[in-house]
């Protein structure tokens, strides 16, 4: 009986290998990034497509850029995209999207009529990145080639993902969670935003490939807050790292604090771990509640003279870190209560979760209601390790003078 099946699975692959709707690989534009503006009341669309012959290994061509891109516009994104099919060799294909950028004065004047499609058509997969280019526009971003990298669009993940697994500055926000967080009453959504550093048009020629300091290049910077879909303003790398802490984002980052005996040098402890947890104290008469990081890290620099073998050492220096964190999280939350006055930490969510009945009263006019409340925050760091080394060099080299 084992047999048989066997071989009628086998028999069956020799079907599943020919797909009836199959399309031939040198027949598709590979899009590895879309831009999205808005223009005259027309959506622009530009698309990246990756050359082949620039980044094979085997026909490389140094001499040709190693992406392409091609735009269009349309009273709709769909028919901006079906018009790519006016100038575009290939048909486009989707599904390796790895980014999408929105220009800022789309994202200012709202842009989720410009993502219906893309939620809805089942070419566009969920898990590749949203960014929001400030000061740019989607298309100056997209047209910039960039070094080490050699599709442009492989050069934002890729540094979107680690700059928030290593740094938190940012946020890898992908197109799933971007939906979910705009049809959320208990939380506004937020975008990491994208800019140049140079001139956009010298960033477009070959000549920004071809040495070792660019003088255009692409940087993350900072947290976009919005209201449901339009751009209400940016954080500032503190407060968007608070946002990230209170949010439970922080994988891994570097606390730099100042020496205990000269507060002109510093020292950086690697935080190797982080979790926070949020809960509602008490509802008597608004909500009180807390927010609370447990942290573990690591000596990671030390530009002092310091004694790290006595344990009141390492005692002053987690409450620095456990300061500098605290003040990160209360600076997102001046943000949040005090300069945007919307929810976008998420504390909406969490009355939804643990305080229903409540929840049901005031979640039509939740903003209103969450710039009063009561928030708290406490933070709790462990130094785990010292280094390769227990008391600094820089001690010895004290004792000489």
């Amino acid at each position: 009986m084992k047999r048989l099946m066997v071989i009628v699975m086998c028999a069956l692959t020799v079907f599943l290998a020919g797909c009836w709707n199959n399309r031939e690989l040198e027949t598709l534009g590979i899009a590895v990034a879309m831009g999205i503006d808005k223009e005259d009341g027309k959506y622009i669309v530009t698309v990246q497509l990756v050359n082949p012959s620039s980044v094979s290994n085997r026909i490389g061509d140094s001499s040709r850029a190693p992406i392409v891109t091609y735009q269009e516009k349309g009273k709709t994104v769909f028919e901006a995209i079906r018009r790519l099919t006016k100038t575009a060799p290939r048909k486009t294909f989707y599904p390796h999207l790895k980014i999408l950028v929105i220009g800022e004065e789309l994202a200012r004047d709202g842009f989720a009529e410009a993502l219906d499609m893309l939620s809805r058509d089942p070419e566009f997969r969920n898990d590749f990145y949203v960014v929001v280019a400030k000061d740019h526009s989607a298309d100056d971003v997209l047209n910039v080639l960039v070094p080490v990298e050699k599709i442009a669009a492989q050069n934002m993940f890729t540094k979107l993902q680690t700059s928030s697994e290593v740094f938190a500055p940012t946020l890898a926000l992908t197109f799933g969670d971007l939906i979910k967080d705009m049809t959320s009453r208990g939380k506004h959504p937020v975008i990491t935003g994208i800019m140049l550093t140079g001139e956009a048009k010298a960033g477009e020629k070959m000549e920004n490939l071809q040495t070792s300091n660019p003088k255009v290049r692409l940087k993350y910077t900072g947290i976009s807050v919005l209201h449901d879909d339009r751009l209400r303003g940016w954080l500032n790398e503190t407060e968007s790292k608070g946002y990230n802490y209170i949010e439970n984002n922080v994988k891994s980052t570097i606390v730099a604090v100042p020496c205990l005996d000269d507060k002109k040098r510093f020292l950086s402890v690697e935080l190797i771990d982080s979790d926070t947890k949020l809960k509602v104290n008490r509802m008597n008469p608004k909500p009180v509640v807390s927010v609370s990081v447990k942290a573990e890290g690591n000596i990671g620099e030390v530009g002092c003279s310091l004694d790290l073998m006595k344990q009141s050492t390492v005692d002053q220096v987690e409450a620095l870190v456990e300061k500098d964190i605290n003040s990160k999280i209360r600076a997102a939350i001046t943000a949040a209560q005090d300069e945007y006055k919307i929810d976008f930490l998420g504390f909406g969510e969490l009355m939804h979760r643990s305080e229903p009945v409540y929840w049901k009263k005031v979640q039509n006019h939740w903003d209103r209601e969450f710039v009063d409340i009561t928030i708290k925050s406490k933070v709790t760091v462990d130094i785990q390790r010292l280094g390769k080394r227990t008391n600094s060099y820089i001690n010895e080299i004290g004792e000489h003078e």
